[in-house]
């Protein structure tokens, strides 16, 4: 458990690193660039724990605080928020359309650094799934409007959709909407049927378990097959205590015979605190154990390794001919991946908007524990997935830094807006009351991220 919490906090760390460092670049570059002096560019807040300066008597720093940084720019006021000596490169002296270039610059920057992983992405090659559905959830709101499986999804609102992304993210999109309108055909066909899904308002907020919106629905698409052979067994844990080993395939418990994953999930779970015989299939002996779950674990979980600490073992099951490698020449690596920032840019606005709005559970919001493994799992997948997830969180960096709160990128250029309109600058007093304000805002909202991802552990 805590080399697992190591690990998490190891690629946490890194992940930010990497995107902070950018977006303070961003700060750096354009100040320098337009004649503003820097005083110190530091990756982390607090005590420094390293520095040097260069001959232009910038200070670069690493402090101890890694989760944040900072550009501190020469003021003539007293201490800003970016912080050197001589009016004419203080940033206070500056003009307002240039000011607002340094303090846009870093979101822009983190904009610019998702497009540059893209293109490394798209030269490199990302597998690319057809939208064919594998099966459909029992009951859901997909089982209950007649759309059968095994067939391929072609367009969403009438918006074509070729692969998964693309149907994830118009199902998103219909989040708070009545309606969703799927046009499917049957494989190697041309004949579409489309159907007219009712939906209420809240529907994904309602359902319980995921965010994946397509689960959600209902479908389940051709991706992994989750087999009664286990792949893990967590320290201290109910199963670790019974015996069970890496490599066991489950063949019974209580004497009822197991096929599938989900039916060791019920086996386990109708039995709370009361121990079951399990038998398992070991170097082709047949071994008999028992086990009791520990109940506090299964509340509000379907995971057996949360109940037991077992982790199952994953295989594909997606057939060759339904997905392909999509690999691109520079030139159109760069086109497409400057559609893929903006796609990921006007979806993550809009989630943002829904949470506002309500139609997204303010539950669904994820902190530095989510990050953590989100960066963790990406990692382990393999290099293009995690480029994907650095481009991502790149991108909602970039656009939470926009948002108008007085001590983010956004409240500045409000600032500057109002003080534009205004004719002069707002007073000092009501600019150090409203960075008040606004961190206690900002920390509030970290405090409820951390506790929905405690919450989800």
């Amino acid at each position: 458990m805590l080399l697992h919490f190591f690990w998490n906090l190891v690629a946490l760390i890194f992940a930010l690193g990497i995107l902070i460092t950018i977006h303070e670049c961003g700060h750096f570059i354009a100040a320098r660039i337009l004649k503003v002096k820097v005083e110190r560019f530091s990756i982390g807040f607090g005590p420094i724990l390293w520095s040097r300066r260069d001959s232009n008597d910038t200070e670069y720093a690493i402090s101890a605080v890694l989760f944040g940084g900072y550009v501190k720019l020469y003021n003539t006021q007293e201490k800003s928020i970016y912080c050197n000596k001589g009016n004419n490169n203080a940033f206070n002296y500056q003009h307002i359309w240039k000011k607002s270039i340094i303090v846009a610059s870093g979101p822009i920057f983190n904009f610019i650094f998702s497009i540059l992983l893209y293109v490394i992405i798209f030269i490199i090659g990302i597998p690319v799934y057809k939208p064919i559905i594998h099966s459909i959830i029992p009951n859901s709101i997909i089982a209950q409007s007649g759309i059968q499986s095994g067939v391929e999804i072609t367009s969403i609102n009438n918006i074509q959709t070729h692969d998964w992304d693309s149907v994830r993210l118009e199902i998103f999109n219909s989040i708070g909407k009545e309606k969703l309108i799927i046009s499917t055909t049957p494989i190697n066909d041309t004949c579409i049927k489309t159907y007219a899904i009712n939906l209420s308002r809240n529907w994904f907020n309602n359902l319980d378990n995921t965010k994946d919106p397509i689960i959600t629905l209902g479908i389940l698409p051709f991706n992994t097959n989750t087999i009664p052979i286990l792949s893990g067994i967590k320290p201290n844990s109910s199963a670790e205590q019974a015996g069970l080993k890496i490599g066991d395939k489950i063949i019974s418990i209580d004497n009822q015979l197991m096929h599938h994953w989900k039916s060791v999930i019920t086996a386990i779970k109708n039995n709370p605190e009361k121990s079951f015989k399990i038998s398992v299939e070991r170097e082709n002996e047949i071994i008999n154990l028992n086990v009791t779950p520990n109940k506090k674990n299964m509340t509000h979980s379907d995971k057996v390794e949360d109940i037991i600490g077992v982790v199952p073992k994953i295989i594909s099951d997606i057939p060759t001919e339904y997905y392909t490698i999509h690999q691109y020449s520079l030139y159109t690596a760069i086109l497409q991946a400057f559609k893929k920032t903006w796609t990921l840019i006007c979806l993550t606005t809009n989630t943002l908007f829904k949470l506002i709005t309500g139609d997204i559970r303010i539950t669904h919001l994820g902190g530095p524990i989510a990050i953590a493994k989100g960066a963790r799992e990406s990692a382990q997948s393999g290099l293009i997935y995690y480029l994907m997830f650095l481009s991502l969180i790149s991108i909602n960096l970039g656009i939470v830094n926009l948002l108008p709160f007085p001590t983010l990128d956004g409240g500045h250029l409000f600032f500057f807006i109002i003080e534009k309109i205004k004719g002069k600058t707002i007073s000092k007093k009501i600019q150090n009351f409203s960075y008040i304000i606004g961190s206690i805002m900002l920390i509030l909202i970290m405090c409820l991220a951390c506790f929905n991802d405690i919450s989800r552990l």
